[in-house]
Order: C-alpha cells, then sequence, then structure tokens
C-alpha cells in the first residue's frame, strides 16, 4: 500500500500528542501493514522529522528545544515515585553516594529523606551536582555540593570547575537518570555538559545505577555518556515490554522492575 501525504500527516499529529508511537499503533491507525508503517518511518526519518526508535519514533528535538527540570518533573510522576522509592533501598548504612540532578533522581532523593525521618539508614554522605536536592537531603546527612556554572533550567551545576572537582572524588555507588537507555548506543542524554559530568561519575564510582522510567528504555537522545556493559543495576517500571526486558536483561548485570 502507498504512504500518501494524509497517513503522513495523522502519523505526525498523533506522535505530536503522544510523544512517541510504535509499529503496531501507527499500522492500526493508518490501516497498513507493520512492514509499510516500518517503510514510513524510514521516509519520516529521512525527511528529519522523527527519530526512529527500538520498535518505533519520536519526535526529533529541534536544535532549540531544551531540558526543563519543570517540565520533566511533570510528566510520569507515579512512576519516578516509585522508581525513586525503590532505589533509595539501594542505599545502606555508610555508603558514599552520587545523586544527579534528574527529576527521578530528585523522587529518590525524597525517598531517601523518608528512610533517614524513619531511622532506618544513617551516616550516608552525598555528592551531587543538584541544587534544590540539597534542601530535601541537608537536614539528615553530610552532602557535597559540586560547584560549577549554574544551570537555572536544569536547577543543577556543571562545567569545567564541576568536572575538575568529580575527578578527584570516588564514591561507592552512583545514581544516574538518563534522556535515553538505547540497546546500541547506551546511556544518552540532551546535551554535551550533561553526558561530560555524567562519564566522569561513572569511572570514578565503584556501581552504577540507572533509574529510568520506561519510557526511556529503547528510545534515542542526542548524546551519549557510557556503554551498558557499565551499568550494575537499572531500575525501571512495569511498562517496559517483555521484548525490551529480555533484550536488557541479557545486556546488563541487574534489571530491576517496579510495579
Amino acid at each position: 500500500m502507498k504512504i500518501n501525504k494524509d497517513s503522513k500527516r495523522v502519523v505526525l499529529q498523533a506522535l505530536e500528542e503522544r510523544g512517541k508511537l510504535n509499529v503496531l499503533e501507527v499500522a492500526g491507525m493508518i490501516g497498513v501493514s507493520e512492514a509499510t508503517a516500518r517503510r514510513l518511518f524510514v521516509r519520516l526519518e529521512d525527511e528529519g522529522l522523527v527519530i526512529r526508535t527500538f520498535g518505533g519514533v519520536q519526535p526529533r528535538r529541534s536544535e532549540n528545544s531544551g531540558y526543563s527540570f519543570s517540565n520533566s518533573a511533570s510528566t510520569h510522576t507515579r512512576e519516578k515515585t516509585v522508581i525513586g522509592a525503590r532505589a533509595s533501598l539501594e542505599v545502606l548504612p555508610g555508603d558514599h553516594i552520587f545523586l544527579d540532578s534528574g527529576t527521578t533522581v530528585f523522587a529518590m532523593a525524597q525517598a531517601l529523606a523518608r528512610r533517614f525521618e524513619e531511622e532506618q539508614i544513617e551516616n550516608v554522605k552525598v555528592l551531587t551536582n543538584s541544587l534544590i536536592l540539597t534542601d530535601v537531603l541537608t537536614p539528615f546527612c553530610k552532602v557535597v555540593l559540586v560547584g560549577g556554572e549554574i544551570r537555572p533550567e536544569r536547577r543543577d551545576a556543571c562545567g569545567f570547575l564541576a568536572e575538575e572537582m568529580l575527578k578527584r572524588l570516588h564514591v561507592k555507588k552512583a545514581f544516574l537518570g538518563c534522556d535515553a537507555l538505547n540497546l546500541d548506543r547506551g546511556l544518552m542524554t540532551t546535551d554535551e555538559r550533561t553526558a561530560r559530568m555524567n562519564e566522569i561519575v561513572i569511572h570514578n564510582a565503584a556501581s552504577v545505577y540507572i533509574i529510568a522510567d520506561a519510557s526511556k528504555i529503547g528510545e534515542t537522545s542526542f548524546i551519549s555518556y557510557g556503554g551498558l556493559e557499565r551499568v550494575d543495576t537499572c531500575i525501571t517500571d512495569s511498562g517496559i515490554s517483555a521484548e525490551l526486558t529480555e533484550l536488557l536483561s541479557a545486556r546488563i548485570r541487574r534489571l530491576l522492575i517496579v510495579e
């Protein structure tokens, strides 16, 4: 079956509303076979309109469309809450940990604060570049803030000074979010400065935890900052497909899926 302009318009409009689409959704939406839907994905990517992902497509970000902590915090909130709660259980008394500035890690920090309040853990040292995370944890434990250039949209610090500080510090466990976890390209984010900082943290951490909701799994973002072989544990939610669960389980040491 030929792919006409109306089919492309319908798919692009649905993509704008939903954020991503898979082959089965598009095939049913425009009444074509899965093979035709895949050919449409290829054509749309060739035209610069989408990015192909594992089994589907997502909108292509424009160069001017940046990350916003506030916008990210308002999406997948339930998933981030349960993932953050489970990740907090990985922190043990006496741990030295790194927490990045993403919204899923922020949910973890909130759960961690509750564990401190309930006296489940103590003597934990936290290293972070997140400005708002410090308010959550400083009442309960020692927090070391990585200094550098302030990014208001991310509510964090980055840049040369932050990188130099991170190079000198080692942690037992690093908890990182990601904008995409791609089976071929690894851990991905939207900008090179975040990628560079995460790269340094991964190099200096004894154990690396990736905490990300299922919408990030199998997707693609702007730049890679680490391979899947460096991930010790990935914590995600039950929205992950059975196929991706099987493929990801074969690539990393430990996959935790929370309801």
